[in-house]
């Protein structure tokens, strides 16, 4: 029985970080991976196919809304999928050589099986036959095996008119119609993608806020924005009933529990994600998932086993690549007191590549009330900013929040293009505990973007100022 520092199950973002982590440190490590391929969700079937297909839907978005006289531009008609993320595959191979370079140049050893638990030390790899092929001991084990689209069992999946968000980018055909049930990151991505690709889009959100995490307002905007490009979006319902419809035409007919009959020629079922928690053998360790899956771990990322750990969206919250990346190493970190950052991952930029992008870093308006923290707002508008003009984002914003009466920068929100980039400027000022003064007397490249954090600065400022200025005391010019 090969012996390890540490065996690594799932071959995601979490689980590769994870592994180079450790292998940094010396560390001797296995890493085990169901799929023929390494890189998870993230490279192979969601994040950079995904992210593909939407650079796409934003060039014709381009060319069907920002027309300019005397240029005519036209789509095929019978454009295909795979037309449109024509980059998807090379932008895949060089991503997952990187990958496979990486674990190669630290010794990171690859077993490619199924991993289950033998006992806490223990994981038996498993071939596709289901026989067990060998056996890995590990001093300490890190769970990583991601999620799955929830699929039940009333929904007719088919790959050809009933998707989930692992195999709509797998579509036969361009259809004319959509409805997106489940209006998550998932769904609000896929709803705009394929709207600004021309199709009659149906958002149906099973709550009655949309992205409730979201600053309220910033919610309230993107859900504007949304609805701007067409999108009819249905809050607090569910469906009743799927039907597939043999047609002619072919399509789809959902029921809401409300009554509601929708038809269209394909529907995208994104309604929550469960943990790949189902055959890992938990039960020898005395570990069990919740309901959907998924593992509860401590602040370490430990589980209820002090040396298994879990870390990625198998542990649910916030699910994205990022935070996985991170939660990978911290566990290893922690697993063998490697000095590094132990910031909680909560905080790290969260981004939404909805079209328009969303991304936010620190706290809401309703974080900083349930606080008792007094606090300021400063915007940064697009259509104000030359930059947002040029490239015709007109309904954009960047929402600035600063305590009082210091006006420390507690938090940022943005809604319009490039948002999961500026993001970051907001980043670096948070952790430097920047202040409005600071923040608006930072020099930006014009025009830029960037710009909006002076503008929303400058703002703020100019609020503080009204609220403590003495009644009757005229501002001088």
């Amino acid at each position: 029985m090969p012996s390890f520092d540490v065996v690594i199950v799932g071959g995601g973002p979490a689980g590769e970080r994870a592994a180079i982590q450790a292998a940094r440190a010396g560390k001797r490590v296995a890493l085990v991976e169901r799929q023929h391929v390494v890189g998870g969700t993230r490279i192979n079937w969601g994040t950079i196919p995904s992210k593909t297909l939407r650079e796409s839907a934003l060039f014709v978005a381009s060319l069907t809304r920002h027309k300019l006289h005397g240029i005519r531009c036209s789509i095929a008609d019978e454009v295909t999928v795979p037309e449109l993320m024509y980059r998807e595959q090379q932008v895949v191979q060089r991503e997952l050589e990187l990958v496979n370079a990486s674990l190669a140049r630290y010794a990171v050893e690859v077993f490619h099986g199924h991993g289950r638990f033998q006992d806490p030390h223990t994981v038996v790899v498993h071939g596709q036959d289901g026989l067990a092929r060998l056996c890995l001991r590990g001093d300490v084990i890190v769970i990583a095996t991601g999620t799955r689209p929830n699929r039940p069992p009333d929904v007719p999946f088919d790959g050809e008119r009933v998707f989930d968000s692992d195999t709509i980018l797998a579509l036969p055909r361009m259809p004319r119609s959509m409805i997106v049930l489940g209006a998550g990151v998932i769904g609000v991505e896929y709803a705009s993608i394929f709207a600004a690709l021309g199709l009659e889009v149906t958002l149906i959100d099973t709550r009655r806020e949309l992205l409730p995490y979201l600053d309220r307002e910033m919610a309230a905007l993107l859900e504007r924005e949304l609805r701007r490009a067409g999108i009819i979006l249905i809050h607090d319902d569910h469906y009743a009933t799927i039907e597939r419809l043999d047609g002619p035409p072919a399509g789809v007919r959902l029921t809401t529990r409300r009554g509601e009959r929708l038809e269209a020629d394909v529907l995208l079922y994104c309604v929550g994600r469960d943990g790949n928690t189902g055959d890992l053998g938990l039960e020898r360790l005395g570990i069990t998932p919740n309901p959907y899956g998924l593992l509860e771990v401590n602040e370490n990322f430990q589980t209820a086993i002090p040396h298994v750990y879990a870390v990625g969206d198998v542990i649910g919250y916030p699910a994205l690549a990022s935070t996985a990346m991170e939660q990978g190493r911290q566990a290893i970190r922690h697993a063998f007191d490697i000095p590094g950052p132990r910031g909680r991952t909560e905080e790290l930029p969260f981004a939404i590549y909805a079209i328009p992008e969303v991304s936010y870093i620190g706290q809401s308006e309703d974080a900083l009330r349930a606080e008792g923290c007094d606090y300021v707002v400063g915007y940064g508008r697009y259509d104000l900013n030359p930059r947002g003009q040029i490239i015709g984002a007109e309904g954009g914003k960047l929402k600035l929040l600063f305590a009082t009466p210091d006006l420390t920068l507690r938090g940022v929100h943005i809604v319009g293009p490039n948002a999961s980039e500026l993001i970051h400027i907001g980043q670096a000022f948070l952790k430097g505990r920047a202040t409005a003064q600071e923040i608006a007397e930072t020099l930006y490249n014009y025009p830029t973007l960037s710009d909006l954090y002076r503008h929303a600065a400058m703002e703020a400022l100019g609020a503080h100022l009204r609220r403590t200025r003495p009644a009757g005391e005229v501002a001088t010019p």
